[in-house]
């Protein structure tokens, strides 16, 4: 078989199993999605050593019982990241945007975008940032930068899910000249800039007491516009309940034309949010995969 024909198989399969659990009773889509999380503990090694790796330098004073926990609650939210595509892919868009309990800060922006310089909106991936999309898409005429899977027709399904309640996506290689002209429609951009980047294009800032190579694409498109710029940050609800959004202004002094202060305030704004519900964060990306010099590689 093809790898186009295989990779157009394991679409179907995981599409179909989506479309299985979204139509299984919440405690049901709980139990799976704690069940997956726990087989992807055991059979991903090098993604359970990425994330221990992670968790023990973002939290220092936390006791290798603590870190464990973590670890283990980590996967298992992994699990449940998993299954909640299916409904907020796959259920009609009403019930899916109802999984929405509550939004604070949605008026700030509200208010921003009447100044008709746009609105830029970072998250990370963090808890439902899947439901965080679909929320913005039906609220505000957005554009969304995002990175294309490896897999063609496992992107179409994730192109297609994130868009349906109106968000526009680009990719990172054709989509920066288009964020630019959102803004200069006065629309909302959304980018998700919490993950590694080359050294040739990012600047190293403090994340979690460790410098990380982090783009300074946010500060830079703010500048170009005099945008505002809000972080926004979907956390999951215990028990397959929901999701709560919340949004969060930089402050005024940002982007203050230094890449690696504005980088700086960028990160400790995503390292807030992450501390609020840590094991929703996803820390099995090395992201500190290229190390600031005269830093060691962690991995």
């Amino acid at each position: 078989m093809s790898a186009a024909r295989l990779d157009s198989a394991l679409a179907t399969v995981i599409a179909a199993l989506l479309r299985l659990l979204a139509h299984a009773p919440r405690s049901v889509r709980v139990w799976a999605g704690n069940r997956l999380g726990n087989l992807a503990r055991l059979l991903v090694p090098r993604g359970r050593r990425v994330a221990r790796t992670n968790i023990g330098l973002a939290f220092p004073e936390l006791s290798p019982k603590q870190r464990r926990a973590l670890l283990y609650r980590h996967f298992r939210q992994l699990g449940q990241a998993f299954v909640e595509l299916g409904p907020l892919w796959f259920w009609p868009l009403p019930q899916s945007l109802d999984l929405i309990r509550s939004v604070r800060g949605g008026d700030a922006v509200d208010t921003a975008l009447q100044q008709g310089k746009g609105v830029i909106l970072f998250t990370a991936h963090l808890g439902a940032w899947e439901a965080a999309v679909q929320y913005i898409g039906q609220r505000w005429p957005v554009t969304v930068l995002y990175m294309p899977t490896r897999n063609p027709a496992i992107n179409a399904q994730m192109v297609a899910g994130r868009g349906r309640s109106g968000a526009r996506l680009l990719t990172k290689e054709g989509g920066i000249r288009g964020l630019l002209q959102t803004l200069q429609r006065g629309e909302v951009v959304g980018v998700l800039p919490d993950q590694n980047v080359d050294p040739r294009e990012g600047v190293f800032a403090p994340f979690f007491g460790r410098p990380a190579c982090t783009t300074p694409l946010l500060a830079r498109l703010a500048q170009r516009r005099g945008s505002p710029v809000f972080g926004l940050f979907a956390y999951r609800l215990p028990a397959g309940r929901g999701f709560e959004i919340e949004i969060i202004p930089l402050p005024e002094s940002f982007p203050c034309g230094d890449d690696a202060l504005d980088a700086a305030t960028m990160n400790a704004a995503l390292e807030s949010a992450i501390r609020q519900a840590p094991e929703q964060y996803w820390w099995v990306h090395r992201r500190y995969k290229d190390p600031a010099p005269g830093w060691d590689y962690p991995y």
